[in-house]
């Protein structure tokens, strides 16, 4: 075992991540569900590489406590294995549908590997030596079943894989998602330390690669509303062209205005109009359904394209929209209600203008009616 190697391998990946975690505190980033994905991979590489490097110096030492030490260490780096790739496949689904109901459900299914191995992991602490073995002279040995691990967090990998490969071809994601800058380098560092015991390749691969993400991300975030978290009017540019070239009879859309926005910004400021703003991207987010994306195309205007749609789902799309209003309606602290007034519509197949147009017209004939509801 080569201590050296080792303490400069982790200690490089732990200035790595610290700085990352730096940056997006000096840059005020938001706590929107990416964010969150983003820093919890984060947490989790930084927890591994303190723990493997903790590990292997206390590997074989005699002291009291050493062998709880020992057993502790390994188990949340070991676990930290499987967690990362599961967090991965939320990050990598996330930020290509922005939607919190699809990764509600994703959790649900994704989680079942992490959820199996981690029992695995508790059963290993009872000392039966599945996934490692610390011996009466606290020196690591891997278990029958360590190649669980690697397998399950493969598995991850290719999920995150085949969901951008699958979202492509739906004209959903966006070509420059960078994956592969992700999954390469761990695979790369996680078999070189798989096959030589000893070396420590895979925590400071996985740190690399959030390097590798984080420059990447500036390109993708010029397509992300920042107030909103919603896609922007220059993705929906991409995305209909797109969509134009590929199943253009399946497409459909909600176009939506915000009615009275400027009540709330006359009467309660900016800062609250701009809150209004990040709770419709919430709700937006929680209300789409299978390869469907929500934009904000300007100011209070948003759109839902739904790239396999029918006209059942449309209809549900709107019921759901309704729900979240209601929802938030009835539960906000904040002094102002939300409405749309919406248009919905089947891309004719011609040209995304006239697409657009339609969607436009139908929305502002609601909003016409609203205004005779509700005079000013």
């Amino acid at each position: 075992m080569n201590i050296p190697e080792i303490l400069v391998a982790n200690g490089t990946g732990i200035i790595l991540v610290a700085f990352l975690f730096l940056l997006r505190v000096r840059n005020s980033e938001t706590k929107q569900t990416g964010a969150v994905l983003y820093d919890g991979m984060l947490a989790v590489t930084l927890l591994a590489l303190v723990t493997e490097t903790i590990s292997f110096l206390i590997d074989g030492q005699s002291f009291r406590g050493c062998h709880t030490l020992v057993v502790l260490t390994n188990t949340l780096c070991t676990g930290s294995t499987v967690l990362v790739g599961f967090l991965w496949c939320l990050f990598v689904d996330f930020r290509i549908y922005r939607s919190t109901r699809r990764l509600r459900r994703k959790i649900l299914t994704l989680g079942i590997p992490l959820l199996l191995v981690q029992i695995l992991m508790v059963i290993n602490l009872f000392g039966t030596g599945l996934i490692f073995h610390v011996s009466a002279e606290n020196v690591y040995s891997r278990g029958p079943l360590n190649f669980l691990l690697y397998a399950t967090m493969f598995l991850y990998f290719a999920e995150s894989i085949y969901r951008v490969t699958r979202s492509k071809q739906t004209g959903i994601t966006i070509e420059f998602f960078p994956v592969f800058y992700f999954v390469i380098p761990c695979i790369l560092g996680t078999v070189v330390q798989g096959i030589f015991y000893g070396l420590s390749t895979g925590w400071l691969s996985a740190a690399v690669a959030m390097v590798f993400i984080h420059i990447q991300l500036q390109n993708f975030n010029t397509f992300v509303d920042e107030t909103s978290g919603l896609f922007n009017r220059k993705y929906m540019n991409f995305y209909l062209e797109k969509a134009h070239k590929t199943n253009p009879r399946q497409l459909y859309g909600i176009m939506m205005d915000v009615n009275d926005f400027k009540k709330i910004n006359d009467r309660y400021g900016h800062s609250m109009g701009d809150r209004a703003i990040r709770e419709i991207g919430k709700i937006l987010s929680a209300s789409l359904p299978e390869d469907a994306v929500a934009i904000r195309m300007a100011g209070d205007e948003f759109v839902i394209l739904l790239s396999r749609g029918n006209g059942k789902m449309l209809e549900d799309t709107r019921a759901a929209i309704e729900d979240g209003l209601r929802h938030f309606n009835q539960t906000t602290t904040a002094p102002f209600k939300l409405s749309f007034s919406m248009g919905l519509a089947r891309y004719n197949g011609r040209s995304t203008e006239s697409f657009l147009n339609e969607l436009d017209q139908k929305m502002y004939a609601e909003k016409k009616a609203y205004h005779q509801e509700h005079p000013r």
